[in-house]
């Protein structure tokens, strides 16, 4: 069991940068609204349950569906088929058109509109609980994690533990800014106003630049196949 807590460590480590800037962004409303404290800790708790409840579902009822899905998975990465590189350049172009149309977009105010700044806890829990569930298509992490407790035939109780734990991790960080608000007080607003400006300034250049980039290895790799020479190699 514990070997198996040392693997999930750095998997929900690596998991927890995705809601990274955007529980700053939350965070930083919440710690200057009336509750600071008690709206903050209901976010983490409902992007923690919820996220823990998905595990426990997966789990309990769906290791089969992973095995099948994973093996699926590995058979089409090492064989591909001529029409999955050719629509690997249909999204390749469509993500290249789309991080085009961004990029030479005019600047719009970056608006908060998630949270408001007398967003009640309740509302926060909700917040947490809701973006957490609709990200779970793209938590590849939780997956991998998940697969390892499976392969690990604990019993019941024990994998409840275990993903008990990979969500306690998953949230630490965050956690941590707010004990850091809680310790540094208003001293610590400073902080958070800064990277709120670096996030609005180079979040949506960070994610135009890497769907050019996406785009164009897929492209690539689409017509090296008809060449001869893809640019990602399979087995």
């Amino acid at each position: 069991m514990l070997d198996l807590l040392l693997v999930l460590t750095p998997i929900s480590l690596i998991d927890s940068t995705s809601i990274l800037a955007f529980g700053l962004v939350v965070l930083a409303v919440l710690l200057s609204g009336p509750r600071p404290y008690l709206a903050s800790s209901s976010f983490l708790l409902g992007t923690a349950l919820s996220y823990f409840a998905a595990g426990v579902l997966i789990v309990m009822g769906l290791g089969g569906a992973i095995g099948r899905v994973s093996a699926a998975l590995v058979h089409w990465w090492k064989n591909p088929s001529t029409s999955d590189y050719v629509l690997g350049i249909l999204v390749g172009s469509a993500l290249m058109v789309f991080g085009y149309r961004g990029s030479v977009a005019r600047q719009r105010k970056a608006k908060q509109k998630e949270v408001a700044p007398d967003v009640t806890p309740k509302q926060a829990f909700l917040l947490g609980a809701g973006t957490t569930i609709a990200g779970l298509w793209g938590a590849l992490p939780y997956f991998a994690a998940i697969d390892q407790i499976l392969k690990a035939d604990l019993s019941t109780a024990e994998a409840v533990i275990a993903l008990a734990y990979y969500n306690v991790v998953f949230v630490a960080l965050l956690f941590l800014l707010v004990l850091f608000r809680a310790v540094a007080g208003q001293r610590a607003d400073a902080l958070f106003d800064t990277v709120n400006r670096l996030l609005a300034v180079w979040g949506k250049r960070a994610v135009i630049a890497l769907m050019l980039l996406l785009g164009a290895v897929l492209v690539a790799d689409g017509f090296g196949f008809f060449l001869g020479r893809p640019l990602i190699p399979v087995e």
